[in-house]
Order: structure tokens, then C-alpha cells, then sequence
């Protein structure tokens, strides 16, 4: 018997109906002399009746137990998400903090060499601490960010509403919350600008890209590529690693050519490349994840808000 407050309310009406028919009371209200002034027969059908009600109640008890153990199993994994949510949000920050001393320190050992050098102390200090914090604060923006290309463009575009639906077909409940999302570029009449999406942490950023290839198989977003925000000098080798690809295919058609720990690599066709490789098989792929005309801004050059669309 499926459990419900329907049911529930059932048993109610019918142990009313029953001590209702035949004492004329609610059965709260009946007493041990109530009950002996009943002759044998309306005894014994008030028997029979309360019998089959506590029949019905016992499966409707055994049905609400269940539902209660159900519950309770997904309150368990509700905590367990809500801790793995916590973890990352520490992870985060101590990422940050580590990124952040990593940079200071090196930057102040440059700094320190340049006084021994003579350099003027008070000029050298500023303009070093400045740098590293930029140069902290942009790493950290990078690790934590996406280039999404292909995702359609359109005037008055709900973007945001975009990227969630994006992420939450790729990564279903893993789906991590979006910091910042915006066009990369400018305005050009049938050219889809790319997206610039910024995660909450670096791992929110990792599992991303990890799923994106789930997008190629949906309707709605198979045309849809994801790449890390790379830098410039990631960029270029990028570019001269795909011009190797594009010999690769002239010269070697009869194999796979994929991009796999910054090398080309090459494989017979017989031997398919392995699926942690095979997302970079494609050249149409690579070839989109080095458009120079859509380079990663940094931080202190993004757009306005208000030039945002």
C-alpha cells in the first residue's frame, strides 16, 4: 500500500464512522460503561469492524515507515553533497591563499635581488608587490574560468540562464555555480562571440571540462566546445601544435592525429586513440580552441557590466 496523508486521513474517517455508527459519540469520548451496555451482537460487529481498520492501519504503517527510511537516506546524501560542497569552498580558498604566497615570495626574492643591485628601494617595492598581486590574482582567474564557443548568440540573450543550462546538462547535480559569465570581442554581424565563464574554484573549473564531452551528445548543445582560459603563450603553442596536426593529415591520413600532454601523437587507425585522448582527435576542435581573435581578458580589461550582453 503507497503511503500518503490521504491514507492517513482515511483511517481517521473510518474509526469515527465506526464508533460514530454505533455508540453515536467520537471514540475519544467512550467510556468502559459506554461499552458494557452494548448487547453481544453490536459488540461483536464493532469488533469485526475495528479489526479490518486496524488492518488497513497496520499497511498503511509498514507503507509510511518505508517513506520515513527513504527520507532519511536522502537527507544522508543531501548532507554528504552539502559537505562535498563545504570541501570545495576550502579548497578554493586555500588554493587562493597558496597561489597568492607562491607569487609574493618569488616576486619579493626578484626584489631583493634588485636592492643588492642599487636599484631604488622604495620605486622597486611598489611596483614588484603590484606585480605579484596582478600576476596572483590573474593565475587565480585563469584556473577558475572556461572558454565556451559556439553557444549561441542573440540580442537581449539571458546569458547566465545559458551557461547554467549548459553546465547542468554536462554535470547534472554536480553542477558548479557560476561566479561570472560574459562575451569575449567584439560585435561582428553572423560571428558568435565566445563565452568567458568563471567558476567558483579551480576544481569546479576541472570538472567542467571534464564533462563537456556529454554536450556532444544533446540537440541543443552538440556544437557547443569548452577549452581552458589559456594564456597568450598558451595560445601560440596551442596554434603551433595544431599547424603540426594540419601536416600531420596531409602527410599521414591513413592515421589518428590528436594533441595529448602539449605533443602531437599519432596512431593507426586499427588502434583508436584511448578516451582520455580521444576528445582532442578532432582537428574542426582544436582548430576552435586557438581562435586568436577571442583571447583570454584579463581581470583589470573586462568590459563594463553595462557593455556586457
Amino acid at each position: 500500500m503507497d503511503f500518503s496523508l490521504e491514507s492517513l486521513y482515511s483511517v481517521e474517517r473510518d474509526v469515527d464512522s465506526v464508533f460514530g455508527a454505533v455508540f453515536g459519540v467520537n471514540w475519544s469520548d467512550v467510556s468502559k460503561s459506554t461499552v458494557t451496555k452494548l448487547d453481544k451482537g453490536t459488540l461483536s460487529n464493532l469488533v469485526l469492524s475495528a479489526v479490518s481498520v486496524l488492518g488497513r492501519s497496520k499497511g498503511i504503517l509498514r507503507s509510511a515507515a518505508v517513506c520515513v527510511e527513504g527520507l532519511k537516506q536522502d537527507q544522508i546524501e543531501n548532507q554528504k553533497k552539502l559537505l562535498k560542497i563545504q570541501d570545495d569552498l576550502l579548497k578554493s580558498k586555500t588554493e587562493q591563499v597558496e597561489a597568492v604566497q607562491k607569487t609574493v615570495e618569488t616576486e619579493i626574492r626578484s626584489f631583493s635581488d634588485a636592492v643588492k643591485q642599487g636599484c631604488e628601494v622604495k620605486a622597486a617595492s611598489t611596483q614588484v608587490i603590484k606585480a605579484a598581486v596582478k600576476s596572483a590574482v590573474l593565475e587565480d582567474d585563469r584556473k577558475r574560468s572556461l572558454m565556451v564557443f559556439g553557444l549561441g548568440e542573440g540580442p537581449d540573450e539571458a546569458l547566465q540562464s545559458k551557461v547554467d543550462d549548459m553546465l547542468r546538462v554536462s554535470c547534472g547535480l554536480s553542477k558548479p555555480s557560476v561566479s561570472d559569465c560574459y562575451r569575449v570581442g567584439e560585435v561582428k554581424e553572423g560571428v558568435e562571440r565566445p563565452v568567458k565563464v568563471l567558476l567558483n574554484s579551480s576544481e569546479a573549473a576541472a570538472r567542467a571540462l571534464r564533462n563537456a564531452r556529454v554536450l556532444r551528445g544533446t540537440t541543443r548543445f552538440k556544437k557547443v566546445y569548452v577549452s581552458p582560459d589559456r594564456s597568450r603563450e598558451e595560445r601560440e603553442q596551442r596554434r603551433a601544435l595544431v599547424a603540426q596536426i594540419k601536416e600531420k593529415i596531409s602527410s599521414e591520413p591513413e592515421k589518428y592525429h590528436f594533441i595529448k600532454n602539449g605533443t602531437v601523437c599519432s596512431r593507426e587507425k586499427q588502434q583508436p586513440p584511448s578516451s582520455h585522448s580521444s576528445a582532442t582527435a578532432s582537428l574542426s576542435s582544436n582548430l576552435r580552441a586557438t581562435a586568436p581573435a577571442f583571447a583570454s581578458t584579463p581581470v583589470s580589461q573586462r568590459p563594463s557590466r553595462a557593455g556586457r550582453k
